[in-house]
């Protein structure tokens, strides 16, 4: 029951509390953080990607009612502050990096896969609670952008505008994400491609090898070397790779279950270390290259048994569900504030987070969503 437990606690505590203190209604935007206190950021520049998460959080509950009152409202007002100051117009625009939401002026104006794809998972969710056609036109125009300034010669998009490098792994794999969503809830031949580009890239070049492990960071040909730091694996992406290839199956009507598989197994071999039941943050062979276990892989290695238990119905990944459950609950959400976490905790479960940032809300809120049968 614990998976049920840890629901009860997001719906309770977590999601009211971030719809409070994560919003500032003075700005009509997202902050970026919360302090270790619970109380709000008060500098003013936020992420892009940051922003965006928080609207489709609040978004996507609210379509399935779970959500406060207020959130969708909310979630409208924070997306349209967001492409009011953020949206980059012309043949290589997008949404820029990040901006201050007390000026309205950006910060950073590169345009980042990662942020983009951030963008495309809110408005996905935000035309599927409102059915409001806006949303589908910045649906196509952040799609059209994203080709137009990002896409690579050599296979998928690059880093950014700059073409950034080392080239990883997870802007793309957030990227599949979003377009899975749009194939999911409105689906267009568009959609299509794109999601079927975005998930080609697993066999292409993320994985290397019969049984490989998936690799992060590559050179601008997709080539591996020390230099970009290809060494480093990520059990939390292998989960959150599971998880989503689940659902592309499911959408192509493919089977893909050996390469969830290997990487489930894989993720759990080099990742839980000295007898813990959580992952660590990054390996390189089998050993922790940050001794540090931050909570979205924990909460990403969750979803994976949940929707590996879907698929085949093992009791056993059941269990293991509630069990991770039941410890993220007693490591990562015990001495901290009403509806807060620790985001980070070391080797020895002692928390080490500066502050309390809202990818961990995303990571539960899918989990959540996960738990309640309902991604689409």
């Amino acid at each position: 029951m614990s998976v049920q437990q840890l629901k009860r606690v997001f719906l309770e505590d977590i999601l009211p509390t971030w719809s409070k203190s994560g919003f500032d209604e003075s700005c009509g935007q997202f902050v970026e953080y919360l302090e270790l206190d619970g109380s709000p950021q008060e500098a003013g520049e936020v992420r892009t990607r940051t922003v965006a998460r928080q609207i489709y959080v609040h978004a996507h509950a609210a379509h399935l009612g779970l959500a406060p009152s207020a959130s969708l409202a909310m979630a409208e007002r924070a997306f349209a502050n967001l492409h009011r100051v953020a949206w980059v117009s012309g043949k290589r625009g997008g949404y820029a990096r990040s901006f201050n939401r007390h000026t309205e002026l950006v910060t950073d104006p590169v345009r980042d896969l990662y942020d983009n794809a951030c963008v495309l998972l809110a408005l996905s969710w935000l035309l599927t609670a409102t059915g409001k056609d806006v949303y589908r036109h910045q649906i196509d125009q952040t799609i059209l952008a994203v080709d137009r300034t990002l896409t690579d010669p050599f296979g998928g998009w690059a880093e950014d505008s700059n073409g950034t490098l080392p080239r990883r792994q997870n802007p793309h794999m957030h990227y599949l994400e979003a377009t899975l969503a749009l194939c999911e809830n409105n689906r267009t031949s568009v959609h299509m491609r794109s999601e079927g580009k975005a998930f080609a890239l697993l066999r292409s070049h993320f994985l290397v090898g019969q049984n490989g492990p998936l690799h992060e960071f590559f050179g601008p040909q997709w080539e591996l070397a020390d230099r970009y730091g290809s060494d480093r694996l990520e059990p939390g992406h292998m989960c959150e790779w599971v998880w989503l290839t689940t659902r592309h199956d499911s959408l192509a009507r493919s089977d893909n279950i050996n390469i969830c598989l290997d990487l489930f197994y894989t993720a759990l071999a080099v990742g839980r270390m000295d007898g813990s039941i959580f992952l660590v943050d990054t390996v390189s062979g089998d050993k922790a290259i940050s001794p540090s276990r931050r909570l979205w892989p924990q909460v990403e290695m969750l979803k994976a048994f949940m929707a590996l238990y879907e698929r085949f119905g093992f009791p056993g990944y059941r269990t293991e569900a509630d069990d991770v459950a039941s410890a993220i609950l007693a490591a990562y959400m015990t001495g901290v504030p009403h509806g807060c976490w620790h985001d980070c905790l070391d080797l020895n479960e002692v928390p080490t987070a500066r502050t309390i940032p809202p990818s961990s809300l995303y990571h539960l809120w899918t989990a959540i969503a996960a738990s309640a049968g309902d991604l689409r």
